[in-house]
């Protein structure tokens, strides 16, 4: 057990971080822009802010009362930040200093139920790239590239080998690629995502494949 506790630490220490798609809020004078920002579940918000104005996560009904108490959620310093691992959903966010002039905004993130072309141009090789953000609560993005049409899958294994769920089996063209897998349902713990490309469904010739590692923290 020791070892494995190590072993997970040293693993988070060495993870790098992926490919993810980071979208900016700024502020405009005394609101936010876009005040209504809709992502896709694990990618990251960058707020830009003037030192008098910060962004903090409340429920609906104190956004629509424009109060400022926090629903624990995620709370972005006078100045600005970096939000990331947002959950499936709507998020209700006030400027504490200045919601009474408006300044509030909302970010919707959409969940990753299918694989989404990021980029159309042919990859030289076949990729596998480490999830972002890792570890991670609850959802984290997958993304990778194929250089020719394949048949893929797309896996998620506990520590003891036992498959958790498939995120994508079937034909690709080439591109490069992104999905995502929510652990909402999973206990926190070390998980293992495998990309295997074969040239057809079946019996066809296996082209790659490989595993990386994920970290789940609750």
């Amino acid at each position: 057990m020791k070892s494995i506790i190590a072993f997970m630490i040293l693993f988070i220490l060495s993870m790098s971080t992926a490919l993810s798609v980071t979208h900016t809020i700024i502020n405009s004078s005394f609101t936010f822009s876009p005040n209504a920002l809709t992502i896709t579940q694990g990618d990251t918000v960058n707020f830009v802010l003037a030192s008098i104005h910060d962004a903090v996560e409340v429920s609906q009904a104190t956004w629509n009362a424009n109060g400022t108490t926090s629903n624990g959620g995620f709370q972005v310093p006078f100045g600005g930040g970096m939000v990331a691992s947002l959950a499936s959903g709507t998020h209700y966010y006030v400027c504490t200093n200045h919601v009474l002039s408006g300044m509030k905004g909302t970010i919707t993130v959409n969940p990753v139920t299918s694989v989404q072309i990021i980029e159309n141009n042919v990859p030289s090789s076949f990729k596998l790239n480490q999830n972002f953000p890792n570890p991670f609560n609850p959802a984290t993005s997958i993304s990778f590239s194929i250089p020719r049409s394949s048949f893929i899958t797309l896996k998620v294994f506990n520590i003891i080998g036992e498959e958790i769920q498939t995120l994508i089996e079937g034909e690709l063209d080439p591109g490069s690629y992104k999905t995502g897998w929510d652990g909402s349902k999973q206990s926190s713990g070390m998980y293992f995502y495998q990309l295997k490309v074969f040239d057809s469904q079946g019996s066809g010739e296996q082209l790659f494949v490989e595993t990386k590692r994920l970290l789940l923290l609750k």
